[in-house]
């Protein structure tokens, strides 16, 4: 799975002068001059490698005033949605909002993908997330505006983590696999993201027991699928059902492993013939011929 850098353009068309009514209120005595927040996105394929965010991608925005003591759950720029353009510059969809920084204060500026209404507050600890949906999340620290226009790097991170299976005959015995289908199971149906950490953890977000959905099953060849990855191993069970000819059956097999955020792994199922002979070959190790010395007494 690919790393993303998103930096993002916001509010690009959007004057200050028409937009200075939305600069939040200060009890600081030094109050510095308005700075309109500009956010610009590209996409990390590769560390060294960026491509341009998918076009229509929506994101939410959280802006948090570190100066004042604010925190992710309680931002006033709280959850401000972005989509981006072909180009990979991100529009604010409000046409009357903007994001007014001052200058000399210090901001984090949280970012989450895909968008989700009412994320504010304590909802920015658990934040839906579901098995087959790809999550991503970025965080700029302590920005500094100190011009009429801010610009920000946001680093997208992919926070799920992926799997893709493909169906082998063992080259040894070579089973005969037309028409195999595939289940795979083990995967937990839903998650939620904690916009401050950037961590996803399986469960609804109300306890921190999680349960394995077994209802939830990957059943395509070739295809990635995204899920919610926990700390440590994770056990998937794999049957592959061969539906007719000489080998004829269900193959079964589990797979343990950890699985990390932002890792796409390619697992490889070799099926077996399980009608082959066993054929045995035999040989000698030769016996070694050591010397040696004992004394005795009477």
């Amino acid at each position: 799975m690919k790393r993303i850098t998103l930096l993002a353009t916001a509010a690009a068309l959007l004057s200050v002068a028409g937009l200075s009514g939305c600069a939040k209120e200060t009890n600081l005595s030094t109050v510095g001059e308005p700075s309109l927040l500009m956010l610009t996105a590209t996409e990390l394929a590769t560390k060294a490698d960026t491509e341009v965010l998918p076009e229509n991608t929506e994101v939410g925005v959280h802006v948090v005033e570190l100066t004042t003591g604010e925190t992710a759950a309680t931002a006033s720029w709280a959850n401000l949605k972005h989509v981006a353009d072909e180009s990979g510059q991100l529009n604010m969809t409000d046409p009357e909002a903007s994001i007014i920084l001052t200058t000399g204060y210090t901001y984090d500026i949280y970012s989450y993908s895909p968008y989700a209404e009412g994320v504010s507050g304590e909802a920015v600890s658990a934040i839906p997330v579901n098995h087959g949906t790809d999550i991503l999340w970025a965080k700029a620290a302590a920005e500094k505006p100190n011009a009429k226009t801010h610009s920000a790097s946001l680093v997208f991170e992919h926070k799920m983590a992926q799997v893709e299976f493909q169906v082998v005959a063992d080259a040894a015995t070579e089973p005969d696999i037309t028409g195999a289908t595939l289940k795979v199971t083990g995967f937990y149906q839903n998650g939620t993201l904690d916009l401050s950490t950037g961590k996803v953890k399986p469960g609804s977000g109300t306890t921190d027991a999680a349960a394995v959905d077994e209802t939830v099953e990957l059943t395509e060849f070739g295809k990635a699928v995204c899920f919610v990855p926990v700390d440590g191993d994770m056990e998937l069970k794999v049957e592959v059902t061969v539906p007719g000819g000489a080998n004829a059956g269900v193959y079964s097999g589990t797979i343990t492993r950890t699985f990390a955020p932002g890792k796409s792994t390619l697992i490889t199922i070799t099926v077996v013939d399980r009608n082959s002979e066993l054929g045995l070959e035999a040989g000698l190790v030769p016996w070694v011929e050591e010397t040696g010395d004992v004394d005795v007494n009477n």
